[in-house]
């Protein structure tokens, strides 16, 4: 108990200095550094799911930051569920019987972040975190489309996430005419993208409490 309260007060001390330098980025650094309680309750937890699936344990942590706040019981409007966040349709395909458990919400979230990973095998290790974070928001297949058409205008690469970020803002029915010429619908295949906007900042907040993370295991051993 001591020496987690010795590393709460730590974070807190080091958290403050950085809240000088981050301006705009004070509510999230004060929420990461008030989360890290639930973050050090279910760091174990989250290890050992992220490795056995080969993922990021502080970008799984980043996300569940991001989705719950660290509520295993926590339920959006749409229906999401668990620390992770999880669609009863998405749960049901990763076995996930019981997504309010947090063992298992987690274990489900690994798995799924894993289906992401191998869907951009040809992007590194930053881009590919990127691109699975927008997935994971906006669903695979509206980045699959925003790809083609990066591929379609030749504006870029289509495994780097600038030009992915910046045709995501393009799937709307203000760029029909564009559509026409890549796809024989004369729209994209997963449907029109009004919520690009949410995925965009999205993506930022998870890699800015990635970072944080990154930082503090640095110089804490923090997960």
């Amino acid at each position: 108990m001591f020496r987690k309260r010795t590393l709460f007060l730590l974070l807190i001390v080091i958290g403050g200095i950085g809240l000088l330098s981050v301006g705009p980025r004070l509510s999230s650094e004060l929420r990461l550094l008030l989360l890290t309680p639930q973050i050090l309750k279910y760091r174990g937890i989250i290890q050992e799911h992220a490795w056995s699936q080969g993922v990021d344990a502080r970008l799984m942590c980043a996300l569940i930051v991001q989705e719950s706040g660290f509520d295993a019981n926590a339920e959006s409007k749409v229906g999401a569920q668990g620390l992770a966040q999880l669609m009863p349709g998405t749960a049901r395909d990763l076995g996930v019987e019981s997504p309010f458990d947090a063992g298992e919400n987690i274990a489900g979230a690994a798995r799924h972040l894993r289906r992401l990973y191998n869907a951009f095998p040809e992007s590194s290790e930053v881009q590919r975190h990127q691109l699975v974070l927008a997935s994971y928001n906006a669903g695979l297949g509206r980045i699959r489309d925003a790809q083609a058409l990066v591929r379609h205008t030749e504006t870029g690469d289509p495994s780097l996430w600038k030009p992915v970020r910046t045709a995501l803002t393009q799937l709307t029915p203000k760029h029909a005419a564009m559509h026409s010429e890549v796809w024989e619908e004369r729209r994209p295949p997963h449907g029109y993208f009004r919520g690009f906007h949410e995925t965009l900042a999205y993506v930022e907040r998870v890699m800015y409490y990635y970072q944080r993370i990154r930082f503090y295991e640095t110089v804490l051993f923090f997960l």
